[in-house]
């Protein structure tokens, strides 16, 4: 049935009637990476006990504030009539709650309350949850008791939270304030957990398994991709400290871990659940699924948070060489950390299949007993010491323990070939591109000018082409066996290190490594593995073999060109002559356009469904890095009503972008459904996703080192690099707009009064540069909003015009 605009009417369409996450919900996720970073970041400025507790009192906060949504979630379609602003609204909030954690416990002083923010940041997104159940239940034949129940826990927390960040500053500074402060947010805490047996039991039942299980699927995914950003970021955002070994081969011991962690969830629990909750009765679902998912993943998360603070301690490191023993308190965050995340692990097991896991086990013993030499090592030998005992719980898994592990696979085997927009293992490749991305603009921003920004958009346009081939390989390549998962492994090493250098792609600092050699055998080697990779895996298919091989030329002129680009330039000391310019030009037309010269008949798709999910996904993770660069702008100056109101908009333009892209794959589905003959699909799914979604993430990342630069001073609209910001910002929109009214063509649909607004907005941006950049964001935000007003048009829902053919 058809529906008016890109949210049809939301009724009460429950989420059984799709199943899997909606979009406004992913959008809401993003905000939540960015909120678990600055809980790192301020468990790094405090001493070791503060750290721990005031860090575990907002990790509380945060999961409860998300427990909320994802119960919504599952009652509710949130994609449907103004749902997805209202998502929007409580994404804001959770925002400025996020830019506020740094200063929950310590406020700077010149600006507002940092601990007012954070709460009423909270306040406002519980409270948004909440009226929309009580909304959904109102005229619902079902009892509201359960929404006015809802409502209870909040209306006994929120005094008390209110009253932990106003008391305070009317006693004498001392501990005793600080003591009552943490006491009054911690009675807060159990009284709103308290309140999860309302919303989980009587009449309410869980509506879908899937959205259930992908839901947390995808926070536990989040909360690790934060820990791959803590690894890349352990020594800053400025890109100026020197790369070394010690650098390189902390960053690969620490992925190491994170991949155990992540190995230990999705390999059995996450489809165990999911199974478990499927096959539980209706009355006793909810239950279930509070206790093992709402309450028993939350020390995961934790674990998670804690192993990403102890891995910024671990990789941030002292001068070039200066080794030392590691401090206790941070070893036992590292250690910690992955004993509370197996822990959990253990317990949501058992409490859901009544299973207890030999690997988590085995795990636990071995981490504790390695604590005790640890404390005597550096901390990259504590490091590595972690790094090998779980790489041989893994070995144990697939040597000692095999027959029992392929037990468990051929139990799980239905739920793990369920159909899904991404596999564990594509998201795990995709939380790199987040960091790597967010690179991207920090070599901007170390070279604010033109010649900065075209560097980064030709590291850009080689992360791209990594990521659309492992799209390729990963939709093609049906296999979930231990061979794909060791070839994700090490692309997401390999894309890593080629984040880690990227700020000094084109430049060569003093005492470290040089970087664009870095960033260029870091390129090769990802591309190669993903040829040999794919040769081994396809080599008896003729047509899938035929792709492989024509790629196998432009991949290897384009790695000489890169080559000849930096190895002669290491002689000279020159990065940018000429010579490499040309080089590095001809090697991305070459390599990136080889897409073409395979031809559109290779292009082969096993899943148009899966194909058009995962780039809906990397424009979702392109939001992302722009959201972190938000709140990152303006981490560091006290907060102050100008900052917030700059974060607001930004978040703002950001979600009107993102609403412009929105039924964009709705177009493109109804053209795969007319298309006959797999020719016509390849060439599609080449043009209006492989080439022409580049120019999307190009207009996302620009927008984002727009930000970026201008927001440090949202109040100033002074000084060449805030006019080039501002300029850069201006042009990304552009990019972004002409791309997607492209694709519109490529999809050969007519422009509608939604695009051709769109167009106008395009050529009148321009205009904005002039402003100051808090009227520039009102200005474009405004535009971006009434070109989707005034366009609507009946757009039907994806899964009823697109149906997966060969």
């Amino acid at each position: 049935m058809a529906s008016r605009g890109a949210f049809p009417p939301a009724g009460r369409i429950k989420a059984a009637t799709h199943g899997g996450v909606t979009r406004p919900e992913l959008f809401l996720d993003l905000v939540f990476v960015y909120a678990f970073i600055n809980v790192t970041h301020l468990m790094s400025e405090r001493p070791a006990l503060d750290a721990l507790l005031q860090g575990g009192l907002v990790v509380l906060l945060l999961w409860r504030s998300w427990i909320g949504y994802a119960w919504v979630g599952n009652l509710v379609r949130l994609d449907r009539g103004s749902l997805p602003v209202t998502i929007f609204a409580a994404a804001t909030a959770i925002l400025l709650a996020a830019v506020a954690i740094p200063e929950v416990f310590v406020d700077q002083p010149g600006g507002l309350s940092g601990p007012l923010v954070f709460v009423v940041g909270f306040l406002a997104a519980r409270v948004g949850s909440l009226l929309i159940i009580s909304r959904e239940q109102r005229g619902s034949a079902k009892s509201s008791a359960p929404a006015r129940r809802a409502w209870l826990p909040l209306a006994g927390s929120a005094p008390l939270l209110l009253c932990a960040v106003l008391l305070p500053h009317h006693l004498p500074p001392g501990r005793n304030a600080e003591v009552l402060q943490l006491l009054l947010f911690a009675v807060a805490i159990v009284i709103d957990y308290a309140g999860l047996r309302a919303p989980g039991t009587g009449s309410w039942q869980l509506t879908s398994v899937r959205h259930w299980a992908e839901r947390h699927n995808l926070i536990m995914l989040i909360a690790l991709g934060e820990t791959i950003i803590s690894i890349g970021t352990s020594r800053g955002l400025t890109g100026d400290h020197p790369i070394t070994w010690s650098v390189l081969g902390g960053s690969v011991l620490g992925l190491v871990v994170v991949a155990f962690l992540w190995w230990a969830y999705f390999d059995i629990a996450a489809p165990s659940g999911e199974q478990a909750l499927q096959s539980t009765s209706h009355h006793a679902r909810s239950r279930l699924a509070r206790d093992a998912y709402s309450l028993l993943h939350l020390p995961m998360i934790g674990g998670l948070i804690l192993v990403a603070f102890g891995l910024k301690k671990a990789l941030s490191g002292g001068p070039v060489g200066h080794l030392e023993r590691w401090d206790v308190t941070d070893l036992a965050s590292l250690y910690g950390g992955v004993v509370l995340y197996l822990l959990g692990l253990v317990a949501f097991e058992w409490r859901i299949v009544r299973r207890v896991g030999r690997g988590p086990v085995l795990g636990l013993v071995l981490v504790a007993l390695l604590v005790a030499p640890a404390r005597h090592l550096t901390a990259p030998g504590s490091l590595a010491l972690l790094a090998g005992a779980l790489v041989c719980v893994v070995l144990a898994h697939v040597t000692l323990l095999r027959r029992r592990h392929r037990q468990l696979h051929r139990a799980i085997a239905v739920t793990v070939g369920q159909e899904v927009d991404a596999t564990p293992e594509e998201l795990f490749l995709d939380l790199v591109f987040v960091y790597a991305f967010i690179q991207v603009t920090v070599l901007m921003t170390r070279h604010p000018s033109m010649s900065g920004v075209l560097q980064g958009l030709a590291v850009l346009a080689l992360l791209w082409w990594s990521w659309v081939n492992y799209t390729w390989f990963t939709t093609t390549i049906r296999s979930a066996g231990n061979l794909l998962r060791l070839v994700v492994l090490a692309a997401v090493a390999l894309i890593l290190m080629l984040g880690i250098a990227t700020p000094q792609a084109f430049s060569y600092v003093s005492a470290g490594l040089p970087g664009p050699l870095i960033v260029v055998t870091s390129y090769a080697a990802v591309r190669l593995l993903h040829l040999v990779s794919s040769w081994l895996a396809v080599r008896r298919d003729a047509t899938l073999r035929a792709p492989v091989v024509r790629a196998a030329g432009p991949t290897g002129v384009g790695i000489v060109l890169l080559l000849c680009a930096v190895v002669p330039a290491q002689a000279t000391g020159d990065p940018l002559t000429p010579f490499t310019t040309l080089c590095w030009a001809a090697a991305i037309l070459i390599d990136v356009g080889g897409g073409y010269l395979i031809g559109s008949r290779n292009w082969w798709l096993h899943s148009v469904s899966r194909w058009m999910g995962r780039y809906n996904l990397i424009i979702l993770i392109a939001l992302g890095q722009a959201v972190i660069s938000t709140g990152t702008a303006i981490g560091d100056p006290p907060i102050s009503i100008a900052s917030l109101g700059a974060v607001a908009l930004s978040a703002g333009l950001l979600f009107t972008l993102w609403w412009t892209y929105v039924g964009t794959d709705v177009v493109i589905g109804q053209r795969f459904a007319e298309l006959a003959t797999s020719r016509q699909r390849g060439a599609l799914a080449r043009d209006a996703y492989a080439y022409l979604h580049l120019f999307l993430v190009v207009g996302l990342v620009l927008v984002a080192f727009g930000l970026r630069t201008t927001l440090p001073h949202p109040t100033q609209h002074l000084g060449a690099a805030v006019m080039m910001g501002q300029a850069t910002l201006v042009c990304g929109i552009i990019v972004y707009l002409l791309a997607d009214h492209l694709i519109w063509r490529r999809a050969r649909r007519p422009v509608g009064r939604r695009r051709a607004v769109s167009l106008v907005v395009a050529a009148l941006s321009p205009v904005t540069i002039l402003m100051p950049i808090l009227w520039a964001l009102v200005a474009l935000t405004l535009a971006l909003l009434a070109a989707h007003v005034l366009g609507r048009s009946a757009t039907p829902p994806l899964d009823t015009v697109l149906s997966d053919r060969p």
